[in-house]
C-alpha cells in the first residue's frame, strides 16, 4: 500500500507531469477569478465615475439654472427700480417749480401741499412730498403734521446744502417723522442763487418690500435694493433698519463699474451664496438677488443620494452576483476535479480489471496446484517448505490483485452494522505488532458503540491502510494518534473527498508527527500508483482504495497537512441505530457424493486443477477447454451433469451464453459462474441470466465446496418439489 507522505528522493519523475498539468489548470483557474474580478471592478468603476459625472454635471446645471433666474430676475427688479426712482424724480422736478418765493411764482403757501398731493397721487410708493428751507421758513409738505417737523438734521438735506452739484440725493432709510414707517429719500436743490432748501420725497420701504415678498425664489433666498455705497435700502427678509455694514461690500466691489455680476459669497447667515447684482439704470442703487447654495442644491442632493443609492444597489448587486459566481466556479471546479479524479480511477479500475482478470487464470493454477501438492507433501520435509513458500506468495499476488480490482469493482460488499471500536481493536491487533520500537501508537474510542452501516472488511481495509500510512510518514521514530468520537455536523460543506450532509457522524481521525505533504501533493494522494516511498516499497494503491471506500459507504473525508506540521486524515461515516451484527461462525468445506460437473474454461491448466480439486473433494469432473467442446460433450448426454461450472469471460462464448444454450437443452441446470473480475454487475447479470452462484478467482477449495454443496441442495430441493407437486 503507498504512503502517500514525502520521503526523502521525494516524487518520481513520470509523475510530474500530471503534476504540471494540474499547475496550469490551476494557474488558469485563478487566471479566469482574475479577468472576472477585473471586469467586474472596471464595470462597477465605469458605473461609479458615470454617477459621479452625472451627479456633477447636474450640479453644474442646478447652479447655473439658478444664476440665470437671479440674473433675470434681478434684471426685472432693476427695471422695477429705475421706473420708481424716475417716476419719483420726476414728481421731485414738478415740485422744485412749486417754490411760492421764486420770482414769477403765483402760487401762495397754502395752495401747495395741494398741488403737491396731486403731483404724487400717481406714484404709490411715494409717501410726502415736501419742500424744505429752514432759512426762510419754508416746510410745505402733503403730510398732515409736515410743518412741524425740523429737516435740518436729515443727511439729505445736510447733502444737498453742503455740495451745490450734487444733483438727485438718495438717503439711508430711516424712520419718517412724519408717518413713523420706514423710509428714504429722494432730494434735490431748489433752483436760485445759493443754498434756497430742497425739495424732497420719502418713498415707503414697506410698500416695495412687499412687492419683493410677492416673489418666491425658494428656501435661503434674499433679495434687496442697495445704494451704491452698499447700505441697504429695501431687504425683503429684514423689516428693520440696520446701520451694520452691508455683507454685500464684496460683491459690490467685485462689480465696480459694471451694470451685472454674478458671483459667489460667504454670507455671515445664508453662507455660501450664489447672488446676481444688477445696477438700477440712472440711479446710484444696485439690485442684489441671491440664494445660498446649499438651499440651490437641496434637490439636487436629494437627486444625487438617490443616484448614489441607486449605483451602489447596483453595483453591490454585481458584488454579489461575483462572489456567487465565484463560488461556483469553485464548485464547479472542485465537482469537475472529483469528477475526472473519478474518471481517472474508473479508467485505471477498468485497466486493472482486465489485466488482474488473466493475471487471475494464471495466479489460480499456482495457488491450487500448490494446495494440492501440499496436501500430498510429508509435514516439516524440505518440500513441504517450499510449497508452504509459495502458497505465502501466491496468497500475497491474490491480496494485490484483489486491491487492483477494487477500482473496477465500487460498491462491492454488503452493507451491515458494524461496530467501529471492534474494527480499531482488529487494525491495531494486525498493525501495532510489526511497528518499529521508536514508533508509539494512541488509540482512543468512546465507551458507548460506534455502530456504522458498512462493510467490516472494506473499513477494516481502510483504517489499515491509513493507520499504516501513518506509520511510514514518522519514519524511524514518532506518534501516531487514532481517535474515534461521535460528532454532530450542522452545516452541509464539501471535503477533500465526498461532501458532509448535516447529521451524526462517528468521526475516525488519524494523525503523525511526520514531515507533511505541501498543497500539491495532497491534491494527487488518491491517484494510483502515486506514491512518494522509494522504488519497491510501495505499490501507491492504498489512498486509492482508501477513496473509493469512503465514496461506497456514503462517507466523507478530510485531509489536513503542512510541510514539517505532520497530517490528519479525518474520516466522517454516518452513524447507525441498528445493533451489530453477529460474525457467523466458519462453515466447514462440505465434500460431494460423486455428482458429475461439467467444468468449462478457456485456460486448460486451470480446467485440470478444477477437476483434481473436484475429485479430492468427491465429484466426478468432466473438464473443457473452451465453450464449443462444452457444448459437443453436455448434447451428447444432457443428464448426466449435476451442475455446471464455468468460466464468466471466454474468447468464443461467455460464460452466460454457454450457460443460455445448455439450458436450452436442459432447463434448470444448476449452474457457478467464476470471473477473475466479477463486480456488481457480473453478480447481476448471473442472476439474471440463470447463474445460481457467482464466485471470483482465485478459488479456494472451501468457498468451491461450499458453493457447490448449497447449489446442488437447492436443486435437489426444487427438484423434490416439483416431484411432489406432480403426485
Amino acid at each position: 500500500m503507498g504512503s502517500s507522505r514525502p520521503e526523502p528522493a521525494a516524487l518520481t519523475p513520470a509523475l510530474n507531469s500530471p503534476a504540471d498539468a494540474a499547475r496550469r489548470e490551476g494557474a488558469r483557474g485563478r487566471a479566469l477569478r482574475l479577468r472576472l474580478v477585473l471586469i467586474v471592478a472596471a464595470v462597477c468603476a465605469a458605473v461609479w465615475l458615470s454617477t459621479l459625472f452625472d451627479t456633477l454635471h447636474e450640479r453644474q446645471e442646478t447652479l447655473a439654472l439658478a444664476a440665470r433666474q437671479h440674473d433675470n430676475v434681478a434684471g426685472a427688479l432693476a427695471e422695477q427700480a429705475a421706473r420708481a426712482l424716475q417716476a419719483t424724480d420726476l414728481i421731485l422736478g414738478q415740485a422744485m417749480l412749486l417754490d411760492p418765493d421764486r420770482s414769477g411764482s403765483p402760487q401762495d403757501r397754502e395752495a401747495i401741499p395741494d398741488l403737491l398731493r396731486r403731483h404724487m397721487s400717481g406714484v404709490p410708493q411715494v409717501r410726502n412730498l415736501f419742500l424744505f428751507d429752514p432759512a426762510r421758513g419754508l416746510h410745505l409738505s402733503t403730510a398732515p403734521t409736515g410743518a412741524n417737523s425740523d429737516l435740518s438734521d436729515r443727511s439729505y438735506y445736510l447733502a444737498q446744502r453742503e455740495q451745490p452739484d450734487l444733483g438727485l440725493f438718495v438717503s439711508e432709510p430711516f424712520i419718517s417723522r412724519a408717518t413713523g414707517e420706514p423710509t428714504f429719500a429722494l432730494s434735490r436743490r431748489l433752483p436760485g442763487p445759493g443754498f434756497r432748501g430742497i425739495a424732497g420725497a420719502t418713498v415707503d420701504v414697506t410698500y416695495i418690500r412687499r412687492l419683493y415678498q410677492a416673489l418666491d425664489l425658494g428656501a435661503g433666498s434674499t433679495i434687496e435694493l442697495l445704494r451704491s455705497d452698499g447700505r441697504a435700502l429695501v431687504s425683503r427678509e429684514h423689516a428693520e433698519l440696520s446701520s451694520e455694514p452691508s455683507p454685500w461690500l464684496s460683491a459690490l466691489h467685485a462689480l465696480g463699474t459694471a451694470d451685472a455680476l454674478h458671483t459667489r459669497i460667504e454670507h455671515p447667515q445664508l453662507g455660501r451664496t450664489e447672488i446676481s447684482l444688477r445696477r438700477v439704470p440712472g440711479y446710484p442703487a444696485v439690485v442684489v438677488v441671491g440664494r445660498s447654495e446649499r438651499d440651490i442644491l437641496g434637490v439636487w442632493r436629494s437627486k444625487a443620494w438617490k443616484s448614489v443609492a441607486g449605483t451602489f444597489v447596483i453595483t453591490a448587486l454585481a458584488a454579489v452576483l461575483l462572489i456567487a459566481f465565484l463560488r461556483q466556479l469553485e464548485r464547479h471546479e472542485r465537482v469537475t476535479a472529483q469528477l475526472h479524479q473519478s474518471q481517472k480511477l474508473e479508467a485505471l479500475g477498468t485497466l486493472a480489471g482486465g489485466i488482474a482478470h488473466d493475471f487471475n487464470n494464471v495466479l489460480g493454477a499456482v495457488l491450487g496446484y500448490a494446495e494440492l501438492a501440499g496436501q500430498h507433501s510429508g509435514p516439516g520435509s524440505l518440500q513441504r517448505r517450499y510449497i508452504d513458500n509459495i502458497v505465502t506468495a501466491a496468497n500475497r499476488a491474490r491480496d494485490l490483485v484483489a486491491r487492483i480490482l477494487a477500482f473496477s469493482r465500487p460498491g462491492v460488499g454488503s452493507a451491515r452494522p458494524v461496530s467501529l471500536q471492534k474494527i480499531l481493536t482488529e487494525v491495531q491487533s494486525l498493525t501495532c505488532g510489526a511497528l518499529p520500537s521508536a514508533v508509539n501508537v494512541e488509540m482512543s474510542a468512546p465507551s458507548a458503540p460506534l455502530v456504522v452501516a458498512g462493510d467490516a472488511a472494506q473499513l477494516h481495509q481502510m483504517l489499515a491502510n491509513l493507520l499504516t500510512n501513518a506509520v511510514h510518514a514518522v519514519g524511524s521514530g514518532g506518534q501516531v494518534r487514532v481517535r474515534a468520537i461521535a460528532t454532530e455536523v450542522s452545516e452541509a460543506h464539501d471535503c477533500t473527498v465526498g461532501r458532509l450532509q448535516r447529521g451524526r457522524y462517528a468521526c475516525i481521525e488519524v494523525s503523525d508527527t511526520g514531515v507533511g505533504m505541501s498543497a500539491a501533493q495532497v491534491e494527487r494522494i488518491f491517484e494510483p500508483f502515486f506514491t512518494t516511498k522509494p522504488v519497491g516499497a510501495g505499490t501507491g494503491l492504498g489512498l486509492s482504495l482508501v477513496h473509493g471506500i469512503v465514496l461506497d459507504h456514503g462517507a466523507a473525508l478530510e485531509v489536513s497537512s503542512q510541510p514539517g506540521a505532520g497530517t490528519t486524515f479525518s474520516v466522517y461515516l454516518p452513524l447507525s441505530e441498528a445493533e451489530p451484527a453477529q460474525e457467523p461462525a466458519p462453515l466447514a468445506a462440505p465434500c460431494g457424493n460423486g455428482e458429475t460437473i461439467l467444468v468449462v474454461d478457456d485456460e486448460e491448466s486451470l480446467v485440470r486443477l478444477a477437476e483434481e480439486v473436484l475429485a479430492s473433494l468427491g465429484y466426478e469432473p468432466v473438464g473443457c477447454v473452451g465453450a464449443s467442446e462444452a457444448l459437443r460433450v453436455f448434447r451428447a448426454a444432457p443428464q448426466r451433469f449435476d451442475a455446471l461450472l464455468t468460466d464468466a469471460i471466454m474468447p468464443e462464448m461467455s460464460g452466460l451464453e454457454l450457460l443460455a444454450e445448455l439450458q436450452r437443452v436442459r432447463p434448470g441446470l444448476p449452474a457457478i459462474l467464476v470471473s477473475g473480475y466479477g463486480g456488481p454487475d457480473l453478480n447481476a447479470a448471473g442472476k439474471e441470466g440463470g447463474a445460481h452462484a457467482v464466485l471470483t478467482k482465485p478459488l479456494g477449495t472451501a468457498d468451491l465446496a461450499q458453493s457447490l454443496a448449497a447449489v446442488l441442495a437447492g436443486a435437489r430441493a426444487a427438484t423434490d418439489a416439483r416431484a411432489g407437486f406432480a403426485a
